[in-house]
């Protein structure tokens, strides 16, 4: 693994809630010159969150992240109906459900696959990254069934429920409450704090993210490891932007119509 120190020194500093210097996608074109071929594919794994928001974008008509691997709406639209360019589970996944209707039906199995599976060649950071991203998915889900009275085990049915921790909401499904573990005592409070306003939500749950990825980011050295939680910080740094733009807009629009 290469050492890329004046790589990363050359990135300009994060802050949540200041337009960043430079955006994701001049960034990654940075380091498209910068990596090496096998580095640079990281940066690739490290979007299939938002390759899967795409998905289910474009079957329901709505606009592309343009950060992602398939931000190109006719490109996507090839790659689904030759089956090329997609990841195996996602190709497994148009074969099981031919119908846009039926994917959308069972577009979370799409999320629990992207969490569960973990290629031997993902970078260190990405093995911590998305096993951590697949958590919180999973306790915000048992927190937002517990709120809205949905069965819990019908959210959950495309998990493993021999995961521990899938196996410790299930232990939960008649509780009147859900209580995670220890170390996510603090996104509960986050959640209970937020849950009545969806901005504020989102907005917090953006920087519980932020903070978990800064958190561990002292522990890499000037490896790719590094870089990827760079660019992992500057998505949310991104989507805190467009947030706030967007909740902004609608604001505007709601007070025009007064």
């Amino acid at each position: 693994m290469s050492n890329y120190y004046f790589v990363i020194a050359a990135l300009p500093p994060l802050e949540l809630g200041l337009r960043p210097e430079l955006s994701f996608k001049e960034v990654r074109e940075m380091l498209r010159l910068n990596l090496s071929s096998s580095d640079f594919r990281q940066t690739s794994y490290l979007l299939g969150p938002i390759d899967l928001y795409n998905l289910r974008a474009f079957w329901l008509g709505l606009p592309l992240d343009d950060r992602g691997n398939y931000s190109d709406g006719k490109y996507l639209e090839e790659a689904l109906l030759v089956r090329e360019g997609l990841p195996s589970y996602v190709v497994d996944f148009l074969d099981r459900h031919e119908s846009n209707q039926e994917r959308l039906h069972n577009f979370s199995a799409l999320f629990a696959e992207l969490y569960r599976v973990e290629p031997p060649h993902w970078a260190p950071f990405l093995h911590t990254y998305f096993a951590r991203e697949r958590e919180i998915r999973l306790v915000l889900l048992a927190l937002r069934a517990k709120e809205l009275k949905r069965d819990i085990v019908r959210e959950l049915q495309f998990e493993n429920f021999d995961d521990s921790l899938v196996a410790h909401i299930l232990a939960q499904k008649d509780a009147p409450e859900y209580v995670p573990p220890a170390e996510y005592e603090d996104l509960k409070a986050l959640f209970v704090e937020n849950k009545t306003d969806p901005y504020r939500l989102e907005r917090a749950l953006l920087k519980y993210r932020f903070e978990k990825i800064e958190d561990g980011e002292e522990n890499h050295d000037f490896t790719i490891n590094r870089i990827l939680a760079y660019l992992a910080r500057l998505l949310l740094v991104e989507s805190i932007s467009r947030l706030d733009l967007e909740w902004g807009k609608k604001k505007l629009e709601e007070i025009e119509l007064l």
